[in-house]
């Protein structure tokens, strides 16, 4: 089952670091040094440093390998991804599909765009790229989330 793959994807990176625009790079030093000289607002190296030797995601980049495993390809930005994908369904988070994997997004109105992406793996729980300080997690389902959508051919 194609849902329960990305699941499985997306936890095999439970503990994988995160850095701006990663899409699953094993970071080194000298990577880490050219991401802060193109992004220096959003790749502190102090931060993420700590990530040197692991495979670094950001929070599409996550989401776009992990379905891509099943051969859905998404576009490396939420915002991007959100606009252009060719949805099954989607929707505002007040009703989401509780037994189906999804992509959850956050709407920030302050910039009028989806900042932030993840995917629910059912249960109330979902994996994300959290941020440098933490990299890539599970939790349980926060308010903060705004959309979800299902890309066609997921089920």
């Amino acid at each position: 089952d194609k849902a329960d793959d990305v699941v499985k994807f997306a936890k095999s990176k439970l503990g994988c670091g995160y850095i701006w625009t990663g899409s699953g790079q094993k970071l080194t030093e000298e990577l880490l040094d050219k991401f802060h000289r193109k992004y220096p607002e959003h790749v502190g190296k102090s931060t993420c440093r700590k990530w040197i030797g692991k495979q670094v995601f950001d929070c599409s980049g996550l989401v776009q390998k992990a379905f891509e495993t099943v051969g859905i390809k998404l576009i490396h930005n939420s915002e991007s991804a959100w606009k252009h994908t060719n949805w099954e369904s989607k929707g505002t988070i007040s009703n989401y599909p509780k037994d189906k994997v999804f992509i959850a997004y956050r709407y920030s109105k302050a910039k009028s765009k989806m900042e932030h992406s993840g995917i629910y793996i059912r249960g109330g729980m979902f994996i994300h790229a959290k941020g440098s300080k933490y990299g890539v997690v599970m939790e349980t389902m926060p308010s903060t989330w705004t959309h979800w959508g299902i890309p066609k051919g997921l089920y």
